[in-house]
């Protein structure tokens, strides 16, 4: 990834799991101000009979070029490198619902929003990342990209580890 700090991502230690979910619901209370599974930018996939679970997170992947495959087949670009935040993130003003990134993305974890119709990827909470301080078993944990965990480093956070407001109420 030339002149740019590789991405860092939420990593998943599947046998730590417990598929409580609680990252799910801080996702989406944190985004959205509203617990809602459906908008999370995380997913664990839980067989309710079973209790089988697997779960899934952005991979702030690049491909060959330095560039995410999302933000690669984005039309209007509405998919940036963040380097304060070390993440790709969508401009929700000028994504345009096309779904393209959805395609493309090989991890199959963005979707579009069932509310706004807008793509979803995980920002990384802007720096703070909530999932990450709210998992009972410390399941998950920030890592660069080449797996090593991030210690006690909050990125591009404010007050207190809050990302501020991003203009759309969150």
């Amino acid at each position: 990834m030339p002149d740019r700090i590789a991405p860092l991502h939420i990593a998943l230690d599947e046998s730590a799991c417990t598929g409580c979910l609680t990252c799910m619901l801080v996702c989406s209370e944190r985004h959205f101000g509203a617990t809602n599974l459906l908008r999370a930018r995380i997913r664990i996939d839980l067989d309710t009979l079973t209790a089988e679970h697997s779960g899934h997170t952005c991979r702030q992947c690049t491909d060959v070029d330095g560039v995410a495959p999302c933000a690669d087949v984005c039309p209007v670009e509405a998919i940036a490198y963040d380097p304060d935040v070390r993440a790709w993130i969508v401009s929700e003003d000028d994504c345009i619902s096309c779904g393209q990134c959805v395609d493309a993305c090989p991890w199959g974890i963005m979707t579009l929003d069932p509310v706004p119709d807008l793509a979803l990827k995980c920002d990384l909470c802007g720096g703070a990342v909530r999932c990450v301080e709210a998992c009972p078993t410390g399941a998950l944990s920030l890592v660069d990209g080449a797996g090593v965990r991030v210690a006690d480093v909050v990125v591009g956070a404010t007050h207190q580890g809050a990302p501020e407001e991003d203009g759309h109420g969150r």
